[in-house]
């Protein structure tokens, strides 16, 4: 497998291509098969997209290319629930790279980032029918804290402790 690199969010190089991507992946965006997202959609909700009442200083977005392709993209909210926590919104890899320990690789990098910043538990939401991600997530130690119904159907907290 050739290597990846995860950096950080440049929207004047990486906007197109991430706009691709996104395009992509339907199966995991399958909201997008009925109706394509403007590129304005695609920034509003991955890219600027916090809850009410946070900053989006907090929010980092990283993309994951390999041989100058853009293969995934990471996306960490900083000092939410609280300034111990953070959330991973997304960790998407494209359906043509998935199985092959990339998003293992990214997962890792990430946490040991988020060490370095003194933050002692992270959170994440997975769709309930999401079953090898929810899978993926509780091989990291993750644990389901609640459930909430969003517009996406039922949505599993998970936490786990750092």
């Amino acid at each position: 497998m050739p290597p990846f690199e995860l950096s950080l969010f440049d929207r004047e190089k990486d906007f197109d291509p991430f706009y691709s991507f996104i395009m992509r992946n339907t199966d995991y965006f399958t909201e997008y098969l009925e109706t394509a997202p403007s590129r304005g959609d695609v920034e509003a909700e991955f890219l600027l997209d916090v809850p009410p009442g946070v900053d989006i200083e907090n929010k980092e977005v990283y993309v994951i290319y390999q041989e100058q392709n853009i293969i995934g993209f990471l996306d960490i909210l900083f000092n939410y629930p609280d300034t111990s926590a953070c959330m991973i919104g997304y960790l998407v890899i494209d359906q043509k790279h998935r199985n092959q320990g990339i998003g293992q690789q990214v997962y890792d990098q990430a946490i040991a980032y988020i060490k370095v910043k003194d933050i002692q538990k992270v959170r994440l939401s997975v769709v309930e029918e999401n079953k090898s991600a929810i899978k993926m997530w509780n091989k990291q130690g993750f644990e389901t804290v609640d459930e909430v119904t969003t517009e996406y159907g039922v949505q599993l907290m998970m936490e786990v402790r750092l």
